[in-house]
């Protein structure tokens, strides 16, 4: 058994639905599509042997990774380009899930790994499984990003859920605070962008403080620009 033919099925079954579905960027098994407002990612996670080890899965097992990458809001990290077309990885999205397998397996019963014996037997049924939960769940979970209204929703009422849709910060947290700022300056909330901002200004100059760490100062000064560039192009005081 090779990883490689892991690969191969999952290309031969899923790449087809996913393409379907608008997928139409790949690089190895990363998938993007491309919004005029955001990027959503799908990934299958491999697993190398200290990781499988300890999991008590095979190298050759996966997990399926869900992402949206929103444009409006800028990101902390490099995002990748490949002529001109902006390619971030599964955990530079600001919200992220995963789906569940649907099928029982007794010998490694965690529901969001599906487990691929050594000898590959069981690889056709387990990347039909994978295929089916992503065309039941995947497309779904995609579709609550569509709206930026609803984006801000729930940025402003829902808490992060392990099991469903994490990535965007506890509430009041210093990620959740800049996301809903930038949501909201698409919105024309300006003066809860500024709120949001301001809150997150704070929490920089916190670390600045405990830290004296250049790059929270320089934080610090891009910040400032930011909220008086918004005062002013929104007469706001």
């Amino acid at each position: 058994m090779d990883s490689k033919q892991v690969t191969k099925e999952i290309n031969s079954i899923i790449r087809p639905v996913l393409k379907e579905n608008g997928f139409n960027k790949f690089n190895g098994r990363t998938y993007w599509r491309h919004n005029s407002d955001r990027i959503d990612i799908l990934n299958f996670q491999s697993f190398n042997s200290y990781n499988a080890d300890v999991m008590g899965c095979t190298t050759f097992s996966f997990a399926v990774n869900l992402a949206t990458y929103i444009k409006y809001i800028p990101s902390d990290t490099e995002i990748k380009e490949k002529d001109g077309i902006e390619k971030p990885a599964e955990y530079q999205g600001h919200f992220r899930g995963g789906i569940k397998k649907g099928i029982d397996q007794k010998e490694f019963p965690r529901n969001d790994i599906w487990f691929v014996n050594n000898d590959g037997g069981n690889l056709s049924c387990v990347v039909s499984d994978c295929n089916s939960q992503i065309q039941k769940t995947a497309f779904d979970w995609y579709k609550q990003f569509e709206s930026k209204e609803n984006v801000i929703r729930i940025l402003l009422e829902d808490q992060i859920d392990m099991k469903g849709t994490w990535g965007f910060g506890n509430m009041d947290s210093p990620n959740r605070n800049k996301f809903i700022a930038y949501t909201a300056i698409e919105l024309g909330k300006t003066e809860l962008a500024i709120e949001k901002l301001q809150k997150l200004l704070i929490s920089i100059k916190e670390q600045y403080e405990q830290t004296k760490y250049d790059y929270y100062l320089e934080k610090i000064r891009e910040l400032e620009k930011e909220i008086k560039r918004i005062k002013t192009t929104h007469n706001t005081v």
